[in-house]
């Protein structure tokens, strides 16, 4: 019997710690096999005792045994039917709330780990560079295509590298210009090739990604980290929009004049072709 159907078959006979510990165990599954008994309890406000008696209550001899249970879990499913399997093991009436509360939180600690002067180093590279071209896809481009819409918007700058044809753009990658890439799990390879490639031409490399040992850290000269955890089987990234977010109020703060002017370009046009009534097509 799997970790989670464990859990779920004995979740009412546990008590109220248990449940409490039971419910951490599978929020937090892929941290729980590096994280030793006194760490899991102080994180899920228990015992260490609750967490050792927890894992007795499940049928195993001892805690050790039980985290090899999570180890075989994490390496024999994909991580996404992972998630799925245990974000509906249990649910819990407030579950609303909580979704919630760990998108803020997500976006709290990955402001504890980014100081003001990466912000502001980003943002005066994004503000200088002929050129910022964006890449990252799957769920990353959520983020990237969101951020290159603000960047062409107030900068008229930023250009996405489709997914099949980052060799044609590769090619012009220049020594002055910005290479903003996404990078989070399964960390795509064509996304860690091209921040190779970039930095080997000489481009600013900015890599936007989940941990401070995620493999875009060793091509990138700089390295943000925003948190994804989430209530559910998807990665949350609120916390990586959030971080552009930060990068573009800098931008705007730096740059303000550039930006103005720019923006005002960009609303004139807007107008114009939103009013088909002065369209040429009508005249």
């Amino acid at each position: 019997m799997e970790i989670y159907e464990l859990i779920q078959s004995n979740y009412r006979r546990l008590s109220n710690a248990q449940k409490k510990a039971a419910h951490y165990l599978l929020d937090n599954i892929e941290e729980v096999f590096s994280s030793s008994a006194a760490e899991i309890a102080k994180n899920a406000d228990v015992s260490e005792a609750t967490v050792y008696r927890l894992a007795q209550r499940l049928g195993f001899s001892s805690f050790r045994e039980m985290k090899q249970a999570f180890g075989k879990l994490i390496k024999e499913n994909y991580r996404s039917v992972n998630n799925l399997i245990t974000s509906t093991t249990l649910t819990k009436d407030d579950w609303l709330k909580e979704h919630f509360l760990q998108e803020a939180d997500n976006i709290l600690q990955s402001a504890e780990n980014i100081r003001q002067v990466e912000i502001t180093i980003a943002a005066e590279a994004t503000l200088e560079a002929p050129t910022v071209w964006l890449g990252g896809w799957r769920m990353g481009l959520s983020v990237t295509s969101y951020f290159q819409f603000i960047l062409q918007y107030m900068l008229g700058k930023g250009v996405m590298i489709p997914q099949g044809e980052t060799a044609e753009y590769a090619a012009y990658i220049k020594d002055d210009d910005v290479v903003f890439l996404t990078a989070f799990p399964r960390y795509d390879n064509k996304v860690l090739r091209l921040a190779k490639i970039a930095r080997e031409r000489g481009a600013y490399v900015i890599g936007l990604t989940d941990s401070t040992v995620s493999p875009i850290k060793q091509y990138a000269n700089l390295c943000l980290i925003a948190k994804r955890k989430s209530k559910g089987f998807l990665d949350s990234y609120t916390a990586a929009v959030s971080v552009c977010n930060a990068i573009v109020y800098e931008i705007s703060f730096i740059g303000k004049e550039q930006v103005k002017r720019n923006i005002e370009q960009v609303e004139k046009y807007y107008m114009e072709f939103s009013n088909s009534g002065n369209s040429p097509l009508h005249n």
